[in-house]
């Protein structure tokens, strides 16, 4: 019996001396290289440089693949990458200035929910679609738009608080005085972290909306009700929760 486990223990070394092997000692130490010999009495090993180790078998706790080591570190490093919620909700609500090109300036105010991911495989940003509202005061009317739009939030550090830049794109729908049109917005700003499900964004953003609004033309003592194309810029702040 004897001789079978010395056999087997010569022939368990023969084969890690093919591979990379792991060997940890009893007082914690781990060294990594080439196992030559391992039997009953004594473990050899050639590490990197070529140099030879000799450590007493009843000193040395386990002789493991280092391929096996390496796939239980990346198993356990992709637990701790952040495994957020697939689904959740970002509410904005901002104000500031709107004007027209070539004609009066006026405020804005408006606001936004979304659905989105915050997470795409591992990668940490918010990527989404709803509804936003906007509301331009103008010196003569108010005009209001309902645009639908897919957003995207990339913040440039993921897991920490960290600035973020952000885009929107969609369709405006005129409600008030107007009608709508191509609506795009553009921010940069700063993400903070409430909690692992929370997010509170703060940001300047410029916003683009493209209309037509109703106008009057008289011709001699005849008036005519008509459409005019106007292109309304915001620039404003914002202020957004995500949960």
């Amino acid at each position: 019996m004897g001789k079978r486990i010395v056999f087997f223990l010569l022939f368990v070394g023969a084969f890690l001396s093919s591979q990379g092997a792991v060997i940890t000692l009893k007082g914690g130490k781990k060294v990594y290289g080439e196992v030559l010999m391992q039997n009953a009495d004594v473990v050899i090993v050639r590490d990197n440089t070529g140099a030879r180790f000799q450590y007493p078998s009843s000193e040395v706790l386990s002789v493991e693949d280092e391929s096996a080591q390496e796939e239980e570190v990346v198993i356990e490093e992709e637990k701790k990458k952040p495994q957020g919620k697939k689904m959740t909700f970002l509410l904005d609500v901002g104000g500031g200035g709107a004007f027209v090109p070539h004609d009066k300036n006026g405020g804005f105010f408006g606001g936004e929910l979304l659905i989105g991911s915050r997470y795409i495989g591992q990668k940490e940003l918010f990527l989404g679609g709803g509804l936003n509202v906007e509301c331009m005061f103008m010196p003569n009317s108010t005009y209001v738009f309902l645009p639908l739009e897919v957003a995207v939030k990339v913040p440039f550090l993921e897991g920490k608080h960290s600035p973020f830049v952000g885009v929107n794109l969609g369709y405006g729908f005129g409600v008030k005085n107007c009608k709508g049109g191509i609506y795009t917005s553009a921010e940069v700003g700063w993400r903070y972290i409430i909690n692992p499900r929370a997010n509170m964004y703060v940001s300047l953003r410029v916003q683009f909306q493209q209309a037509s609004v109703a106008a009057t033309t008289t011709i001699g003592e005849t008036a005519f009700n008509d459409y005019s194309g106007r292109n309304f810029i915001i620039f404003g702040s914002q202020f957004g929760i995500s949960f």
